[in-house]
């Protein structure tokens, strides 16, 4: 049933690029196709960012502490132990602004503000390079025909046969795997096709198509399909049960049954700590876009409290380099080297 729903989808993609003007020219896509296929991973949507604490499927992100700690933690992840602890060291000392041995409370609210922050003004930085790239005559704009064709670019078609194929259609080009990902694609396209509708984003919009997280009305949409995909009873929130239970569907095809009991933890903690603020067992729309929002003032200081209540053995309400020390795997790795993970489904 999905492989007809994805063909008609697709059939409605291929519909949409042909009954566009024509985008650039044969010979604006030659003189940019050796930057294009430098660029190819920048060109997609990201598949994971960094200091979300949901992924588009409503699982919990399980790195955010080390995103919002570390900053690039996957390069610590790399690195052999002692190296990676060398670092982790380095990153107290700079939390650690008044040199006092301590990382207070408002230390790290700061730092992982900061981290928060720096995440995201990477983002708008990438996307304008992107967007420069895919409209290289200045108009402000770039249709779908032009993102579909350098898509096609980056995966490694060549020019000609690429021209060609948007032409007429006269042969499919595509892998089944490419047709997958260009109708995921052109879902979110059209979800930051905001207005004016016309199958063309501007620059704003494109960040949104790149960035979903950063726009309130797809960051509400995303939370409104979280929510629709856990509600048993339909009532538009959710309790802990929903929260938890159904999480074992998402995971069924991912992961073990360990895998599954710890995501079941995870989920209850954050439930309980961090989503239901009232603390009446109900998580509303609200709740769930303050807990998604990476920018909302409360997160940092939120996480702040949370690192200090994990890692502070002497309950003096602050940290010190030897309670880091004695947790540092709350940021990396126990092996000698860890090899980067595949990068989970996001936006």
């Amino acid at each position: 049933m999905f492989k007809l729903v994805t063909v008609a989808l697709f059939t409605l993609v291929q519909v949409t690029v042909y009954c566009r003007p024509r985008a650039k020219s044969l010979d604006v896509v030659e003189q940019s196709i050796s930057s294009v296929k430098v660029n190819a991973e920048k060109l997609l949507p990201p598949d994971h960012v960094d200091a979300l604490k949901f992924e588009k499927d409503g699982h919990i992100n399980k790195d955010y502490r080390k995103e919002i700690f570390l900053g690039n933690h996957e390069e610590m992840d790399d690195d052999p132990i002692e190296i990676a602890e060398a670092k982790l060291v380095d990153i107290f000392h700079k939390i650690d602004v008044d040199a006092d041995g301590y990382l207070s409370d408002s230390e790290l609210e700061q730092w992982i503000l900061d981290r928060i922050n720096a995440h995201m003004d990477e983002a708008v930085e990438e996307n304008d390079a992107v967007f420069k790239h895919l409209d290289p005559d200045g108009d402000g704009f770039v249709e779908w025909k032009e993102y579909y064709k350098h898509f096609l670019l980056a995966k490694g078609h060549g020019v000609k046969e690429t021209e060609k194929y948007l032409e007429d259609y006269d042969t499919d080009i595509l892998k089944e795997d490419e047709r997958d990902q260009l109708v995921r694609y052109k879902f979110k396209w059209t979800d930051a096709d905001i207005d004016p509708i016309d199958n063309k984003l501007d620059k704003k919009e494109f960040f949104s198509f790149r960035h979903p997280e950063q726009s309130p009305q797809l960051v509400e949409n995303m939370i409104m399909s979280i929510i629709n995909s856990l509600d048993e009873d339909k009532d538009g929130n959710l309790t802990l049960k929903e929260f938890m239970t159904n999480s074992d569907e998402m995971m069924q095809e991912e992961g073990s049954e360990k895998e599954r009991k710890e995501e079941r933890e995870v989920r209850k903690r954050e439930f309980e700590s961090a989503i239901d603020k009232n603390k009446d067992g109900i998580a509303t729309k609200q709740e769930l876009i303050d807990y998604m929002n990476p920018r909302n003032p409360q997160q940092s200081k939120q996480e702040a409290n949370n690192l200090i209540s994990l890692m502070d053995d002497d309950k003096d309400g602050k940290l010190s380099l030897k309670e880091i020390k004695n947790h540092k795997d709350v940021f990396i790795s126990s092996k000698i080297v860890n090899v980067k993970r595949v990068l989970h489904d996001e936006f």
